[in-house]
């Protein structure tokens, strides 16, 4: 039937359906990407950690020899980082075309970075911790430690024997609270989120927490010595950055850890500037510093669209296989809820069905009772599709309640019982219904006949044609009361068709956008010569007509009256009976 006026109830939004796949898609990628933040997180805690220390070395030594100030290490992450590409980037380009491999060439960078930066500063602070020749007593091995009254005596020796100690105590002081934190958050509190709101907030919890442990330590190297070589809106920078490149979050997402870190990096340059008296460089530089973060804010933005475009894509593609499983299966089960042909020796049935898409709301039940009457029931539910099939498997179940619990109604005390359903139960979703219901008594022949609001059924005979019309209402267009219970009672013949159909026959178009008509079919069931099957005659023309182009849901049904039965068909004896023999028994 075709879609009446009117938008149907919108039980699910197809921009709803998307966001929670997408979210959900984002949650799983979020999750692994955490559990590699927190190993970026913790290189370069080690790397920035380890510069700090080596500046502190390379402090300590510069201020008792001020040239040694050229040969300096790295003083800050930056530095440091900065020295280790500069080391490999020379190495690739002397070795291009080489047969070295990559890891050996690296290797080779890192050995020669140690032992041109990090040992001298090492053997220096050993060689000072330990005494001069001239310090030893006659006889005293030179590999022997300073007892503790020579340290005692002599300041300098303990001061650089504390110092010397300083760097690997303190190194592991440094990183415990930031490898804490990121173990706890990648061991403990990781694999018990799973939707990525919970993700991102303990994302932010974790580098919110990281970053204050790294500025509160920055910060007292600062308030203890403002010269000193520590960058802490650099840190921020970092942190940043690295979330931003393993993080599929928004921008937005992005810079809520950020910003508390960064206010407190413009209250500490504040009290540095009112120390100092250099608010022009203050005021230029917290100006200018929210720029250091664009690059991750256009990185994070770049890069979620382009995930957002890839998953679109592959979602269609998804949700189309995974909809195409589902409506086979679908109509499947749809289908088998329609009755099989069947040729009881008195009454013969069958129908084709043609749905406009995978499924549809066309739907036929036919049964036979204890008293050995033929029922059908042609139902044809507004428009087509999963909605409409959704409804047929209601309605079907309904009629097998009622043909149950009345088995004495005729079709007309059915039709109206199902429209008490429909308007109490469908209605409120825009969903009405045709509908013919016929009944025909084995022994007499009588037709009895009810149709709601449905095409008109054809009765082709050998000697005439009749049509018998709609005799009330839409299922579910008005109440119990207003429905009525008009029946047609009609004698059949011997041989007499019975041709049932939805309005997809007639309603058909061509590709110029011509109608079939209800005239064609008229026409059709008028000629003197019949086919061994209408159902199969006229699905094959409709579809031909179509041009395979269909509108609206297809389903022809034919009922052909053989004969009446016996009154002694209850012995077994079931021989036809001529016509008048049959009415005076019946009288």
């Amino acid at each position: 039937m075709a879609d009446l006026h009117g938008e149907p109830t919108e039980f699910h939004s197809e921009r709803g359906v998307f966001r929670a796949e997408y979210e959900r898609e984002l949650g799983q990628w979020l999750r692994r990407r955490l559990g590699w933040l927190c190993i970026a997180f913790a290189c370069f805690q080690i790397v920035a950690t380890s510069s700090f220390v080596l500046a502190v070395l390379g402090h300590s030594a510069a201020a008792e020899e001020p040239e040694a100030r050229q040969s300096m290490p790295a003083t800050s992450p930056l530095d440091a980082v900065g020295d280790i590409a500069q080391d490999i980037a020379r190495e690739i380009r002397r070795n291009e075309g080489g047969e070295s491999k990559p890891k050996q060439r690296i290797g080779r960078i890192v050995d020669r970075w140690w032992e041109e930066t990090i040992a001298p500063i090492a053997d220096k602070a050993k060689a000072e911790a330990e005494p001069t020749v001239s310090d030893r007593e006659p006889g005293q091995p030179a590999s022997e430690s300073v007892d503790s009254a020579t340290v005692a005596a002599d300041p300098t020796v303990a001061e650089d024997a504390w110092v010397s100690l300083i760097p690997w105590w303190g190194w592991l002081l440094l990183n415990l609270p930031s490898l804490a934190v990121i173990a706890w958050f990648g061991l403990r509190i990781r694999p018990r989120l799973f939707t990525r709101k919970e993700l991102v907030t303990a994302a932010s919890q974790m580098i919110l927490l990281l970053g204050f442990l790294r500025f509160a330590l920055e910060t007292g190297v600062l308030l203890a010595s403002p010269d000193a070589q520590v960058y802490p809106l650099f840190s921020i920078f970092v942190w940043h950055l690295t979330a931003s490149v393993f993080l599929p979050w928004m921008w937005r997402e992005s810079l809520r850890p950020i910003i508390p870190l960064f206010i407190s990096w413009v209250l500490l340059r504040a009290g540095l500037a009112a120390g100092d008296h250099e608010w022009a460089g203050f005021t230029l530089t917290v100006v200018f510093a929210p720029l250091l973060f664009l690059p991750a804010v256009v990185l994070c933005y770049a890069r979620l669209r382009w995930h957002q475009n890839r998953f679109k894509t592959g979602f269609v593609g998804r949700r189309f296989l995974q909809m195409r499983r589902e409506f086979i299966q679908a109509r499947a089960v749809h289908e088998s809820l329609f009755p099989k042909p069947t040729d009881a020796g008195w009454v013969r049935f069958d129908f084709g069905y043609r749905p406009a898409a995978d499924i549809g709301g066309d739907f036929i039940h036919a049964w036979t009772d204890e008293t050995d009457r033929f029922h059908v029931a042609l139902i044809d539910v507004t428009g087509h599709g999963l909605a409409s099939a959704m409804s047929v498997a209601r309605i079907h179940g309904e009629i097998e309640r009622l043909r149950d619990e009345y088995p004495d109604d005729g079709p007309a005390r059915l039709l109206r019982r199902l429209n008490r359903y429909f308007h109490r139960l469908l209605v409120r979703h825009s969903l009405f219904a045709s509908a013919t219901m016929l009944t025909i008594d084995p022994h007499s022949g009588e037709l009895r006949y009810a149709s709601a609001g449905h095409p008109p059924v054809f009765i082709r005979s050998r000697r005439k044609f009749r049509e018998l019309d709609s005799t009330t209402f839409l299922l579910g267009a008005v109440d119990d009361a207003s429905f009525g219970e008009v029946e047609t009672c009609v004698k059949l013949e011997e041989g007499d068709r019975i041709v049932l159909f939805t309005d997809g026959a007639y309603e058909a178009r061509n590709p110029k956008g011509e109608r079939f008509g209800l005239e064609r079919l008229r026409d059709m069931l008028q000629r003197p010569n019949m086919p061994p099957s209408w159902p199969q005659y006229i699905m094959r023309l409709v579809e031909t007509f179509e041009a395979g182009m269909p509108e609206d849901d297809l389903l022809v049904a034919e009922v052909t009256f053989m004969h009446r039965r016996s009154t002694l068909s209850v012995t077994g004896d079931d021989l036809p009976v001529p016509a008048g023999t049959a009415q005076g028994a019946q009288s």
